[in-house]
């Protein structure tokens, strides 16, 4: 039977939205695929963009708004009513909680209407700072089903809710589109562009330079690295927190890593495959930061770096367990331990055949991540979840009938 699925997404391709635009992505293709009539409600900052996704199996309808941070409820509420509107039987997808948090008053509204909530990790741990767990509550207390992309976000939302609501949060992995990421040889004008020497051992991470990612333990592990392999060059890839950049820059400096250290800022979309494929191997040693509620949801980069053949080393942190298996597609070590990084990649460094292996390992098992498998499993996941049609909680609190 087909069903209308009508996901609202903050950000979605061609918009650089990270891991939260390449989940809707990747749930809105293949719902399509699997024959279901699929909307897609996206934010949008570029005129061009709305004619970006025309040649796609779904529709998608921009939301304008101006301070979107702000107003995102209000602006999420009145794209969202409009939508129902003409379809009140669509199950609504939401990318994110908070653009779900307008669906308790919409069932006030129309009733039977049925909600299903995407939770990344981020979102969910800065609640304390942000003052808005009551209303996070709220809308997890009324959706149909909460997927998290990790167990340490599933474990996480369940901390905070009763045991009837945390049985309806279920744990589901991120994907990668395995077409579109694939090891590439066309990686030589990328050395020619960044000086790097066709011998060279490359450890690349692709992400937003914070805090958070761990780029420091990385710089601190190359004095260890490169006293084995002087030829050894670290790319850090990705747009930055001009202070967080300006940081590492120093630690540069102060470490010797000049001629060692590539830093690249934005990253084209049509480069990716060339740089995951020319780095012998893709490292990403986030921490959790406790006191501002900042973690690594899933590190779908990860299973992007396999995809192309190239071993990963992950830490024990956030939801990076998830993405990657101890010995399998890479390893893990705990944050913050420059030591223990230096030795996994002086490990692959020294046995060739070793990172050859996990390279394989990693190409087999991101097979398991497709977003046709995610996708389907979801529909699943959906199907089977009861539908609350007999009562729910208003904004107020008081239940409903």
């Amino acid at each position: 039977m087909t069903t209308h699925y009508l996901i609202i997404a903050d950000e979605f391709p061609p918009c650089k939205g990270g891991g939260i635009a390449e989940w809707a992505l990747g749930i809105a293709t293949n719902l399509a695929k699997s024959g279901h009539q699929v909307t897609v409600l996206s934010r949008w900052k570029n005129p061009e963009d709305r004619n970006a996704n025309k040649n796609m199996p779904f529709d998608v309808r921009h939301m304008g708004g101006r301070d979107w941070n702000r107003f995102r409820y209000w602006y999420a509420l009145f794209h969202l009513f409009k939508a129902l509107r003409t379809s009140p039987e669509a199950t609504v997808i939401a990318a994110t909680w908070e653009l779900a948090a307008p669906m308790p008053v919409l069932q006030h509204i129309f009733g039977s209407c049925h909600y299903v909530v995407a939770a990344h990790g981020l979102e969910v741990t800065k609640l304390e700072q942000t003052g808005r767990a009551r209303q996070f509550i709220r809308t997890i207390n009324n959706a149909q089903l909460t997927v998290a992309v990790s167990r340490f976000t599933q474990k996480e939302i369940r901390k905070r809710l009763d045991h009837n609501t945390a049985n309806r949060v279920i744990f589901l992995p991120n994907g990668v589109d395995t077409n579109r990421f694939r090891y590439t040889e066309n990686y030589q004008h990328l050395k020619q562009q960044l000086s790097i020497s066709p011998g060279a051992r490359i450890l690349l991470t692709l992400a937003r330079v914070i805090e958070r990612k761990g780029h420091d333990t990385v710089l601190q592990a190359m004095p260890d690295i490169l006293n084995r392999f002087p030829d050894t060059v670290y790319i850090i890839a990705g747009p930055g927190h001009p202070p967080t950049v300006s940081r590492l820059k120093k630690l540069v400096e102060e470490l010797g890593l000049n001629d060692h250290v590539r830093f690249t800022s934005f990253v084209d979309d049509n480069d990716l495959n060339a740089f995951y494929s020319m780095s012998d191997i893709y490292i990403m040693v986030s921490r959790t930061i406790e006191q501002a509620g900042d973690s690594e949801g899933f590190g779908i980069t990860f299973l992007e770096a396999n995809a192309c053949g190239c071993p990963v080393i992950g830490s024990y942190a956030g939801g990076i367990p998830d993405a990657v298996e101890d010995g399998v597609n890479g390893f893990l070590v705990q944050p913050d331990d420059p030591a223990a990084v230096a030795d996994r990649v002086i490990r692959l460094f020294d046995d060739r055949s070793l990172l050859e292996e996990l390279g394989k390992k990693g190409l087999k098992r991101v097979q398991e991540f497709t977003w046709s498998k995610i996708a389907w499993s979801l529909l699943g996941s959906i199907q089977q979840t009861t539908p609350r049609t007999q009562k729910y909680e208003t904004p107020t609190g008081h239940l409903k009938k």
